[in-house]
This record gives C-alpha cells, structure tokens and sequence, in this order.
C-alpha cells in the first residue's frame, strides 16, 4: 500500500468531504493550508452538476478557502462535456436536462444545447429544475432512438440535518420506465472520469488520492483505477457499509481533520 508521503496529488470531494451544506468540515481549512505549504497540487471533483466549476470557486470563496482557479474544480459536467464532443464531434447538439448553470458550461465547451433540433444526444443531469414538460421532451427523443447520457449516478443528495433531495440517477430511472433507455453514466466512478483527472493532472494514477465520502462513486473510483481511496466518514458512508461490501480502501479516517493530522507527521 502506497505511503501517504508519497502521494503526489489529491482529488478532494467537496459536499461531505470539506464541507456539508453551509458548513466546513473540521480540519478542512488546515489539510489545504498543509497541502499549500507542502506544495502538494490538489483538485476538487464534485459529481455534482447542478453548478459549473465558476459557481463552486465563489462557494469555496464564501467558505473561506479562498479564490481558486476554475480549472482546479472539475465537475462531472466537464467529464460529460469532453465525453460529447469527442463522440459528436466539436459542434454537437444535445438536449438537456439540467440546470441553467449545467447548460452555461456546456455551451462553454462549444457544445448546441437545443430542445427543438433533433439532437445527437439526450443528457440528464442533477437538476434541480427538473420538470414534466423536460421528462416528456426527453422521452420522445429516446423513444426515436436519440443516445442517452448521465452525467452522474447518485441517486440522492444530501443536505444539511439528515434530508435528501432527487439526485440524477433517479431522474433517470423515471426516463428510463417511460422509454426503456437506460442512460451511460459518465462521472465518479466511471473510467472517463479516471482519465479527465489523470489528463489534468499530469500524475501517475499510482500518486493520486481521491479523497471522499461516497463508496460506490468516490472509492470505487480510486480503487478501479489504480489510485489511493482515502475515505472520510464525515458524510454518506458509514463503517458498516465498508464491513458490508467487498471495497476496502487504503485509507479511512473519521473527517479531513484525521488525514491533516497524518499528514502533518509525513
């Protein structure tokens, strides 16, 4: 197993990681003050494709992390937008369901978002916009035989105080009995995930933690791909879902606040 002193990047999740909601983490202030210090390069990936990368880096900021460059947050938005124009090519159209700020960076990324053209793709996101007028438009386009993506496989989002809300997946999982289309999903945990991080990178999969709290999506994304999974128990998993499963990470500390402290010795 690979010594944390010679992890040469880190993939921090964000919701449940370093902070919940509104609220920091503890400890999460000082593993970036330490990673700063140490000149250690780290990223945040979120599934999360409600907001772009731009609405994140004011979160953080508002959160007293600081200012951050867009291109040090990467969303599961992103993954989807490399994924459609390598498949389409650089003037793809698609039709989306997702949030104003979802479209916004796909458009960035020169990609048509139109709900009257006949699309090269039907892509669902996390969208907290959604509504039946979207599910209707979508089944139709599925029904005549138009690709399905996803940027994300969460079925739930978690909140503040123990409430979730409808995440993508479960957006999906209504498109898909009304069409019989089941999505690709794209995002944590899927290879192209792996390969936007390590192309942004530029590091050895063998020197890369992902750090975070999901264990089907955050951990499974390490451990399929030849990086470190260090989960945090701050969030959605639990030590009885590790014992149940047949992931075993490298690492499992209680919150970022355990890992600084590791770290700091190091």
């Amino acid at each position: 197993m690979i010594s944390l002193r010679e992890l040469k990047c880190f993939i921090l999740d964000m919701d449940g990681t370093i902070y919940l909601g509104n609220r920091v983490i503890d400890g999460a202030h000082e593993l970036l003050s330490l990673l700063d210090g140490k000149k250690i390069p780290y990223y945040f990936f979120t599934n999360n494709s409600s907001k772009s990368p731009a609405k994140y880096t004011g979160k953080l900021e508002r959160l007293g992390f600081g200012r951050f460059a867009t291109d040090r947050i990467i969303t599961s938005g992103d993954v989807t937008a490399g994924y459609i124009t390598r498949t389409f090519g650089t003037h793809a159209k698609a039709y989306v369901i997702g949030t104003e700020s979802l479209i916004e960076q796909f458009t960035l990324a020169g990609i048509t978002c139109t709900d009257t053209d006949t699309p090269d793709c039907v892509v669902a996101g996390f969208d907290t916009t959604f509504c039946y007028d979207k599910a209707q438009r979508a089944v139709d386009l599925l029904r005549e035989g138009v690709p399905f993506l996803a940027t994300n496989v969460d079925a739930v989002c978690p909140l503040e105080g123990g409430m979730v809300i409808p995440d993508c997946a479960s957006i999906c999982a209504m498109l898909t009995h009304a069409s019989g289309i089941t999505p690709k999903f794209l995002g944590k945990p899927f290879p192209e995930t792996a390969a936007y991080i390590q192309n942004a990178t530029k590091t050895p999969p063998c020197k890369i933690a992902v750090v975070g709290d999901r264990l089907h999506t955050d951990m499974r994304l390490a451990l399929d791909n030849d990086m470190c999974a260090v989960g945090v128990l701050s969030g959605e998993m639990t030590r009885r879902d590790i014992e149940s499963s047949d992931i075993r990470l490298h690492y499992l500390f209680d919150s970022v606040r355990d890992l600084y402290e590791e770290l700091k010795k190091s």
